[in-house]
C-alpha cells in the first residue's frame, strides 16, 4: 500500500504540473467536441492516481478484515462498511471496534465517514458524493474533463448544444484538487492504519504466553532493487 501510495503521489504530481506536450499525444487523432475538453497523458495520469488514492482505503479495510479475524467475506469488504456487523451499516458497529481502546483504529472509523456510499447518507465530508461519482465513472462508465466548464445553470439551458449526455463532466482543475482530497484521506488512512497496529500489537504482547521468543530482524530494501 505504501508503495501504491508514493506512486500514485507522483503520478498526481506529474499530472497536475506538465507544462509541455508530451510524445505520446503527438499524432493521435482526437476531434474538438468545443466543450473545452482536456485530453492528455497529463490528465490520464491524474486519473489513474485517482483510482489509486481510492483503491488504497478499500485496501486499508481488506488487510483490517485478516488482521483483526472479522471473517468478512472478499467481495464485501469496504472501507465503508466492514465497521459493521454483516457490513449492514443498519446494524450495529462491530464489538471488534466498539469495544476497542485503541484510538487509532477508532480515528479510521471516522476517516471512513468522509466515503460516500448511495445507502448511507450520514456523510460528514461535503464532497464524499462527488468523490464517490468521480470514482464510479472513472470506473465503470464515462468521466469527461474540460478545460473550462460552463457553469450548472448554463449546462442546463444549453444542454443539448453543449452536454455529452453519456458523460460526467468536472472541470480540470476541480478534478486535480478532488485527486489531492483524496490522497490526503488515503494518507491519513495509512497513518492510523500504522499507528492502531503498533498499539495492538503491544497489547498482544502483554497476553502472549511466556516463553523463548526468537527475533527476526528484516533489513530494508534497497533503492537499487527498485527497477
Amino acid at each position: 500500500m505504501k508503495q501504491e501510495f508514493v506512486s500514485g503521489r507522483w503520478l498526481l504530481y506529474e499530472g497536475l504540473n506538465a507544462d509541455q506536450v508530451h510524445c505520446s499525444d503527438r499524432r493521435v487523432t482526437l476531434y474538438n467536441t468545443l466543450d473545452y475538453p482536456s485530453y492528455s497523458l497529463a490528465v490520464e495520469k491524474v486519473k489513474a492516481a485517482y483510482r489509486i488514492g481510492y483503491s488504497i482505503l478499500d485496501k486499508i479495510a481488506f488487510f483490517l478484515n485478516e488482521y483483526a479475524k472479522l471473517g468478512v467475506g472478499e467481495r464485501q469488504v469496504y472501507f465503508r462498511t466492514i465497521w459493521y456487523k454483516n457490513c449492514d451499516f443498519r446494524n450495529e458497529i462491530r464489538p471488534e471496534f466498539l469495544e476497542s481502546q485503541n484510538w487509532p483504529l477508532r480515528g479510521l472509523y471516522w476517516l471512513s465517514k468522509d466515503l460516500f456510499d448511495p445507502d448511507l447518507q450520514d456523510v460528514m465530508e461535503p464532497e464524499a458524493q462527488a468523490l464517490y461519482t468521480i470514482r464510479n465513472r472513472l470506473e465503470h462508465s464515462y468521466l469527461k474533463i474540460h478545460e473550462i466548464l460552463l457553469p450548472q445553470p448554463d449546462r442546463e439551458r444549453f444542454a443539448d448544444a453543449w452536454t455529452d449526455r453519456l458523460a460526467y463532466s468536472v472541470g480540470r482543475d476541480d478534478f486535480g484538487s478532488k485527486t489531492l482530497h483524496v490522497f490526503r484521506l488515503a494518507r491519513a488512512g495509512l497513518i492510523y492504519l500504522a499507528l492502531g497496529m503498533h498499539r495492538e500489537e503491544r497489547k498482544r504482547a502483554k497476553t502472549e504466553p511466556k516463553g523463548l521468543r526468537l527475533p527476526m530482524r528484516l533489513g530494508l530494501w534497497p533503492d537499487a532493487s527498485k527497477r
